[in-house]
């Protein structure tokens, strides 16, 4: 086996990093939501399959590229293009289908917020989400069932789409994992920042009108001592407490998921953008047009997409925050009682 380039160990020991890192956070966030029941709502169950679509990808299609760039024969790839490839559009794509999800289930949020508990029903959300992992499943091997193949697939050197998929199959994947995703993400994305807009000046209205209020004696109270009597006794009614609570649209909650939402979006879109262009100027007819360097350095960006997610949470997810070190604290604990010593306080 010949020396590699100082290229190919550099990004080699990248996506390496970015495998493991991928795996084990997004392992972590997978881990917290099973652990912790509060974090058991169906906005992080669609994050939750998220992040097994990117631990996936960092366990199954990174090794397989990774695997491909370090193969040196010059006949044909290490392992099958027709393996690598189309597990690479599963996972990738099972990842934009559930980002999609996730984009909508926060527009339904924002647009219907009174309605929304009904049609976020764990149950239908559950099987929304299975039914686009079987669509993705369905459209990824279809070149193993006979259509989508090209006929450089098992001659090609190194596995890209372009030499491993045939024409018609590839308007056809990017018409429904990229083209179709990328509307969606922007429509709704559009109104989710147009609405965290209008929420965030109404809030400073409220606050100024507050303050304002504040300034000024108040003269209810003095003349109508009766109005705060029947407020309270209003307020404290048991009956009031036994009424369905509606969700209040723009609450914590709400605005701290749709920040989430729209950080991890905005990440997605910047890094998975370059790769998306490259592959439909090769679908165009050019697929000589870009140096395989800078192929390369794309494929990459759109991997490290799988591991950027767990550090989103972590900087914005308190709850999140608190369930690991719970978990690391029980996990310390169980180490200690079986090898029977006390924990250092």
């Amino acid at each position: 086996m010949g020396d590699y380039s100082t290229e190919t160990i550099l990004t080699s020991i990248f996506m390496i990093t970015v495998s493991v890192v991928a795996v084990l956070g997004n392992f972590l966030v997978i881990l917290a939501i099973l652990w912790n029941r509060k974090l058991r709502t169906v906005c992080n169950f669609l994050f939750l399959n998220l992040a097994v679509a990117d631990m996936l990808q960092g366990a199954i299609a990174m090794p397989l590229r990774l695997a491909d760039q370090l193969n040196q024969t010059d006949n044909s790839p290490l392992i099958p293009c027709l393996v690598v490839i189309p597990l690479t559009v599963f996972l990738f794509g099972a990842s934009n289908f559930n980002l999609t999800l996730i984009s909508l289930d926060r527009y339904i949020a924002l647009r219907r917020p009174f309605i929304y508990p009904i049609l976020a029903e764990p149950h239908r959300a559950a099987f929304i989400v299975g039914m686009s992992w079987v669509l993705i499943s369905i459209i990824a091997f279809l070149p193993l069932m006979g259509w989508g193949a090209a006929d450089s697939a098992d001659v090609a050197d190194i596995c890209l789409y372009s030499t491993t998929l045939s024409r018609e199959y590839l308007f056809m994947l990017f018409s429904i994992v990229n083209l179709s995703v990328i509307v969606i993400l922007a429509f709704t994305n559009y109104f989710i920042l147009k609405t965290a807009r209008n929420q965030i000046r109404r809030i400073k209205v409220n606050e100024s009108r507050g303050s304002t209020t504040l300034d000024r004696p108040s003269t209810i109270y003095k003349e109508e001592p009766s109005v705060t009597v029947v407020s309270v006794r209003a307020t404290t009614d048991p009956i009031d407490d036994l009424a369905p609570r509606m969700p209040r649209p723009g609450g914590s909650k709400e605005r701290r998921a749709t920040k989430i939402v729209l950080i991890v979006v905005g990440i997605f879109v910047f890094l998975t953008t370059p790769i998306t262009v490259i592959d439909i100027i090769s679908l165009l007819g050019c697929p000589t047009c870009t140096p395989l360097t800078l192929v390369k350095i794309t494929v990459f960006m759109a991997y490290a997409n799988a591991c950027v997610n767990v550090f989103i949470y972590a900087g914005f997810n308190t709850e999140m925050r608190n369930t690991w070190v719970s978990i690391f604290r029980s996990i310390k604990q169980a180490i200690f009682t079986c090898f029977g010593r006390q924990e250092p306080m």
